[in-house]
């Protein structure tokens, strides 16, 4: 077992500053997340169902905010999806990753549990291992865990995926990768032509664009945003450049149907970018059906405002999809 690092940092939501003295002889989950991780945000239902659970007990939930890109290191921005998000419990930003680096941490979401002699006693990477991290939580704060429980959380599965999706894509050149011919012209405005076949597992530009380490950034109305997917459910890391922007989305051409539209996304198949957050664009286990699935295309075409894309995820998952 490690002793916990001490947990540091300038800036405290819902909490003062809370040191080693302060969780001294406390049970301590410590969730490294940030607040345009999808991964981290599906943990968001469980870590406040703990809270709610053992919060009157000598238990503290921290949580230590690592930003992944640049916005996420607003103190107004964390405050905002902090509300937006109903997270009561203690939040740290770590803006320069020093907690990061203490706990030798390498992941969003990861949680470590510490007992009351500050000793880490368990780790937990990513989603799921829900019920073994709740009953591992009562088990140290001396609450009886039944034989069934323990057995349940023993035996828990991760996950329900049906397919393998399309892997994370970045956008900008630090981490991205391009399906244009040309590739990025970097920090520089420049026009991209579509390619005639798309690529797998990339990102193709039409028209004018600003491509930067870590987003493309729109340049006019009807610069366009390509890929092929293959998923259940498709989220993008969106900002505006101004105040507003707004974005149709359509598939194969088409604008998404009640079926498969995600939770961002109105009647015609509009995105308004209000805030620097991740957007759900589609969402449906009816997109696993689509005869010609693999050949499925995305496209974004700025409408309204220059907007900044910064990363896409996926998921297979039919458990956390929502059917029409």
């Amino acid at each position: 077992m490690a002793k916990q690092p001490e947990i540091v940092g300038d800036v405290w939501f819902n909490t003062k500053p809370l040191r080693s003295k302060d969780l001294r002889g406390k049970v301590v989950l410590v969730d490294f997340w940030t607040y345009s991780c999808v991964n981290c945000l599906r943990t968001i239902p469980h870590l406040r169902q703990w809270w709610g659970r053992f919060k009157d007990k000598p238990f503290v939930l921290l949580g230590v905010h690592s930003p992944e890109f640049d916005f996420e290191k607003d103190p107004a921005n964390v405050k905002k999806a902090l509300e937006e998000l109903g997270i009561e419990w203690p939040v740290v930003l770590d803006n320069d990753f020093v907690n990061w680096r203490n706990f030798s941490n390498q992941y969003w979401p990861a949680k470590y549990l510490v007992d009351q002699n500050g000793e880490i006693v368990y780790t937990h990477f990513g989603e799921g291992g829900y019920n073994t991290t709740e009953a591992k939580i009562a088990a140290l704060l001396g609450e009886k865990v039944s034989s069934a429980a323990a057995k349940t959380a023993t035996e828990e599965e991760p996950g329900n995926a049906c397919f393998v999706t399309t892997p994370e894509l970045y956008c900008g050149y630090g981490r991205g990768q391009l399906g244009n011919t040309a590739g990025y012209t970097r920090d520089e405005l420049a026009r991209y032509v579509r390619p005639g076949k798309m690529e797998d597992d990339v990102i193709a530009l039409s028209g004018q664009w600003l491509a930067t380490k870590e987003y493309v950034e729109s340049q006019e109305a009807g610069a366009g945003l390509w890929l092929t997917f293959r998923a259940t459910e498709v989220n993008l890391v969106l900002k505006p450049r101004d105040r507003v922007s707004t974005i149709t989305i359509k598939v194969d051409g088409q604008a998404p149907t009640d079926l498969v539209r995600g939770l961002d996304v109105d009647d015609k198949g509009i995105v308004r970018v209000t805030e620097p957050r991740m957007y759900n664009l589609l969402r449906s286990d009816d997109l696993i059906s689509r005869p010609n699935l693999d050949e499925s295309i995305l496209s974004l075409e700025a409408a309204d405002g220059a907007f900044q894309a910064f990363a896409f995820t996926f998921s297979g998952c039919k458990d956390i999809v929502r059917t029409g």
